[in-house]
């Protein structure tokens, strides 16, 4: 029962070479699977997806909940006034209000 140190198991070179062939065979399906994904990346390439136009200028998003709008008209906010063609900083409710009297661009 008792096994020394230094010996090792009679199983232990058959384990060496199933090891060794399931890595030939696993190396073996990676490469099929790389020569059968080339193809396929090449036809993902070949038809690009198309891209969303920008948006006007007067609908891009600052950060969250802001836009920044040109004006149509002279527009005072907090102090801040703003003339006719000049751009301005507003929150999406406040741009809204504002385009749909035909305040801003």
């Amino acid at each position: 029962m008792a096994a020394k140190k230094g010996s090792t198991p009679a199983t232990k070179p058959t384990s060496n070479t199933e090891s060794a062939a399931v890595q030939a065979a696993q190396t073996a399906a990676q490469a099929t699977a790389e020569t059968a994904a080339a193809p396929a990346a090449e036809t993902a390439s070949a038809n690009p997806t198309p891209e969303k136009p920008a948006p006007p200028k007067a609908a891009q998003k600052g950060s969250a909940g802001w836009v920044v709008a040109t004006l149509k008209t002279r527009h005072c906010d907090g102090g801040v006034c703003k003339e006719a063609g000049e751009e301005m900083r507003m929150t999406r409710g406040t741009y809204e209000r504002l385009k749909k009297y035909g305040r801003v661009e």
